[in-house]
């Protein structure tokens, strides 16, 4: 048995860590059922009454007084009971089994609230599929994808909603602090925390003592308050938007991806699309993951830290979620020129954050990058741990852009020209200086075979998307 195994090399006692952690689940899941079972018995013993709030109120009631927890906190305990149990029951199995954690079960259940109930095994099954490894936050990216792949109307849905209840909120705490959060659309807090990153990066001086989250709550005082920074110039950050060309010219509205979030509405990109800067990237249809990168853009970056930077999309350690743009650049395997290793190529490069940057090059650890784009590290105790590529596109159920093209009047599943396409960048709200001219929109479709080509020559294993970088709101 488990608790009767003690002692043992480092690598014994963290699999027995990650043994627990099941066993935890696996009680979590049979707790859960329990839960279920209880709200189930209660609707149907006449002791508690036939008023359905009642009845409720005494379910939350009794979980609360057994478990010892607050009543808000056993009211969530009963609702996510019965989600997992009614509208769930693959996560459920999953939890189980030790697949997820019981918070990844709850992150589940919360993206796709708000799903048609004749798509959620599709939705369960897409999710878990690649739920295994992967942190909450993680998992509760892959489900907003999933979501807004299977239903983009609902992501917007819910975004016009979660923006009408955008606030500030002021919380006391201990020892003369106090905690001041802002619930607002995504595109702006990340542009906000960008800002405020960049003042607290430049904001070290000689015998600094001041942490990094100290300096950025500075600046988030002296910005608010209008005191001066001191260092003579105002703080630019930049918000990195992927978004499929086909949803620019509005033929459709699939989700766009905001680098350090994740999907975000079409219409919220198309809004972001007006001031920024763009480049065409070409995505496998099916992975969602990046194929080519295109230099054809206004200001281009170093070629190469930008291929791998809008590949990784965030840093490469399994779990974090720090965006690409923000970290270090760095070598999976060591540069070095003497020796003809550590080639500085797309496949030996990638965005890691400074912390797992350090990491990375602690004794034990090591990274290698397979061609399918996992990355696996390997730890001292000389276990793997996996990180998958991000998608960057949302299929439309792996078709053709032949067979779309034409669906939409194009005859003979010829793409348009690009005086066709400056037609769709004008309609869909976009200023003649804000978006690219000819010569870009030629390049963006000549890169993967369609302007002017052949109708057999239209390729149908790659997608076209389009990365907007946008200055701060």
């Amino acid at each position: 048995m488990l608790d009767q195994q003690q002692g043992g090399d480092c690598a014994e006692r963290l699999e027995r860590v990650g043994a627990w952690e099941k066993v935890i689940a696996f009680a979590q899941a049979a707790q859960v059922r329990e839960i279920a079972g209880f709200a189930a018995e209660v609707t149907t013993d006449p002791e508690f009454g036939d008023d359905p709030k009642q009845v409720y109120a005494s379910v939350c009631a009794g979980v609360g007084a057994m478990t010892r927890l607050a009543a808000r906190t056993a009211a969530a305990r009963v609702d996510d009971a019965l989600t997992l149990v009614e509208r769930l029951p693959a996560v459920l199995s999953a939890l189980g089994s030790g697949l997820i954690s019981l918070s990844s079960a709850r992150a589940i259940a919360d993206e796709t609230a708000g799903l048609d109930p004749a798509l959620l095994g599709e939705a369960e099954a897409e999710i878990l599929w690649h739920a295994s490894g992967r942190t909450t936050g993680q998992i509760r990216g892959t489900a907003r994808r999933v979501v807004a792949g299977l239903d983009a109307d609902a992501l917007r849905r819910r975004a016009e909603r979660a923006r009408r209840a955008r606030c500030v909120r002021l919380a006391s705490e201990r020892d003369g602090m106090a905690t001041l959060s802002a619930y607002l659309p995504a595109a702006e807090a990340v542009a906000i925390h960008g800002v405020l990153d960049d003042y607290a990066r430049r904001a070290v001086r000689q015998g600094e003592d001041r942490s990094m989250d100290n300096r950025r709550a500075d600046a988030l005082v002296d910005l608010v308050l209008d005191r001066a920074d001191g260092s003579g110039s105002r703080a630019e950050a930049q918000i990195h938007v992927t978004v499929s060309l086909t949803t620019l010219l509005g033929l459709d509205q699939l989700p766009a991806e905001l680098a350090g979030y994740g999907p975000i509405p079409a219409e919220v990109a198309h809004q972001l699309a007006a001031e920024g800067t763009w480049r065409r990237l070409v995505t496998d249809p099916v992975s969602g993951q990046l194929l080519d990168y295109g230099t054809a853009r206004y200001r281009p970056p170093p070629p190469l830290a930008g291929h791998a930077m809008v590949r990784d999309h965030t840093c490469g350690h399994p779990g974090c979620r720090v965006p690409a743009h923000r970290c270090d650049i760095d070598h999976h395997v060591p540069h070095n020129a003497r020796e003809g290793t550590g080639p500085t190529s797309g496949g030996n490069i990638g965005p890691l954050c400074r912390s797992h940057h350090r990491l990375k090059h602690s004794p034990g650890w090591s990274v290698t990058r397979d061609p399918d784009g996992r990355l696996t590290w390997r730890s001292p105790t000389g276990h793997r741990f996996t990180r998958y590529p991000p998608r960057l596109s949302y299929p439309q159920g792996g078709s053709d852009p032949g067979s779309e093209l034409h669906e939409v009047g194009f005859p003979d599943a010829e793409f348009p020209d690009a005086e066709f396409l400056n037609v769709r960048f004008s309609d869909v709200g976009f200023p003649d200086d804000g978006f690219p001219d000819d010569r870009f929109l030629d390049s963006v479709l000549s890169d993967v075979g369609c302007l002017n080509a052949d109708p057999d020559d239209v390729p149908n294993q790659a997608a076209v998307t389009v990365e907007c970088t946008s200055p701060t709101l």
